[in-house]
């Protein structure tokens, strides 16, 4: 009887591998453009007889300044009363700042203080600072300081003086018009960096035999980034 024959089997596992799984998180933002204008510091009164700095300014918080420019009859001796304001603007966007006035006299006559006679300038720009842009350029559009011999001179007509550079009184802002504008100022820092572009801005009145009475000079200052 013959033997059995042997007999082999072999097994087949299937392969096992390890589980795995995705997933995915996906988020947006937005950087608007930011602008403001803010004080830059004290306020510098001279050539005044009486009046003073009602409310001056303090560095880094909203502009709001008040002055009394004292006496503006020909009792002042004084060659101009001049004050400057200066000014602290923070952009991450090219900015444009403009400049509107009014000035509002008791007087009657042309002999009153007007618009015209109010000289208006501003001063050099200063970018410097941790976090500013100091490669920026700016464009001034006023003919800055208006008590400089080349911004103005006595008529030789009517006798009086007159601011006659471009845009050196604030007759030439009646309306919102530009006064300076540039570049960004602010590199991606965090806004607790106080630093910014600084400048002054000066206004000056030449004391002359104005009609008598008050005189109101209301200015505001806006900056935007179109």
């Amino acid at each position: 009887m013959p033997l059995p024959s042997s007999i082999s089997t072999k097994l087949i596992l299937p392969s096992m591998s390890g589980q795995s799984t995705t997933g995915t998180v996906t988020m947006s933002a937005t950087v608007s453009k930011f602008v403001e204008i803010n004080s830059g510091g004290s306020v510098t009164l001279t050539g005044n007889s009486g009046g003073g700095v009602t409310t001056d300014g303090v560095v880094n918080t909203p502009l709001g300044v008040s002055i009394n420019l004292g006496e503006l009859g020909p009792s002042n001796t004084n060659s101009f009363v001049t004050a400057s304001v200066p000014l602290k603007l923070r952009s991450n966007a090219p900015y444009v700042l403009s400049m509107s006035a009014t000035v509002t006299s008791s007087g009657s006559t042309t002999n009153k203080i007007g618009p015209a006679d109010v000289g208006f300038g501003l001063g050099t720009v200063s970018r410097t600072g941790t976090g500013v842009n100091t490669g920026g350029s700016d464009t001034n559009a006023t003919s800055g300081d208006p008590t400089l011999a080349a911004n103005g001179s006595v008529n030789g007509t009517s006798g009086r003086y007159e601011f006659t550079a471009v845009r050196s009184n604030l007759n030439a802002f009646s309306s919102s018009t530009t006064a300076l504008n540039g570049a960004f100022i602010m590199n991606a820092v965090p806004r607790s960096n106080a630093n910014g572009l600084v400048v002054p801005a000066s206004f000056a009145i030449k004391p002359q035999f104005f009609e008598n009475g008050t005189t109101t000079i209301s200015v505001t200052f806006t900056v935007t980034a179109p």
